[in-house]
């Protein structure tokens, strides 16, 4: 990626918003990246939103923590939408009000690493949530889930318009946890097994899960859409 980025210039520095538990927007591998929303979304107890926002966009060539595929850190910033509490979890509202709000402050991508069991009235409102952030032009990716089910009877997994991501684990198969998407209309997998990234108070932390798959996709559409703004989900 180095390689073929190497001459690259970016069109703009692209937003990626991580809609979790919140950011820790002063963590030292974050920081020089963050772009705050709201100040009541910059700070994470849990630390899941933390360490999905460094997968995705951790500051590269600093000599600590860890990197993303932004190898200069003009190419993408992240923001947090805080949509879930501190104990990780959140309502199909304040999940929906997210979408909407990342859409309204400019998020180019829009990274969900969260999700829950389906119902056709969960699907209609997430399709409109996503219809509304498309409209904005952003692109909305989701975690598939981790319950080592078809990832069709999860939601926004398989909402339609959003880009579901499962995990493989460090010799590529999918991870024992991985739900599956061969029946999801655009699905992709990315490393989610032993993934080290940034957690609350500049520390470091490892987790699996289609969570840690989620923004390493995200991560990959802010480099694209940096180059390509005009780049759209369909």
């Amino acid at each position: 990626l180095y390689k073929e980025l190497k001459d690259v210039k970016p069109q703009k520095r692209a937003l990626i918003a991580i809609l979790d538990t919140g950011v820790d927007a002063a963590h030292e591998d974050i920081n020089a990246n963050f772009k705050s929303t709201q100040a009541k979304y910059d700070t994470d107890k849990a630390g899941h939103g933390t360490h999905c926002a460094g997968i995705a966009a951790a500051v590269s060539n600093n000599n600590i923590g860890i990197a993303s595929f932004s190898q200069d850190n003009s190419f993408v910033q992240v923001t947090s939408i805080k949509v879930l509490g501190d104990g990780g979890f959140g309502t199909q509202k304040t999940i929906i009000d997210g979408i909407l709000e990342a859409a309204d402050k400019g998020a180019d991508v829009i990274s969900l690493s969260l999700g829950g069991p389906s119902t056709d009235s969960r699907q209609q409102a997430y399709q409109k949530a996503v219809e509304y952030a498309n409209r904005k032009g952003a692109i909305v990716v989701v975690a598939a889930g981790n319950a080592n089910r078809n990832a069709k009877g999860f939601a926004p997994a398989s909402a339609p318009g959003v880009i579901t991501v499962s995990a493989v684990d460090t010799v590529l198969g999918r991870a024992s946890f991985s739900n599956f998407v061969q029946d999801i209309d655009m699905a992709v997998a990315a490393p989610g097994v032993k993934i080290y990234s940034t957690f609350p108070g500049s520390q470091y932390q490892t987790f699996n899960g289609t969570s840690m798959a989620t923004p390493y996709v995200s991560g990959l559409i802010g480099l694209m859409k940096s180059v390509k703004p005009a780049l759209a989900t369909k």
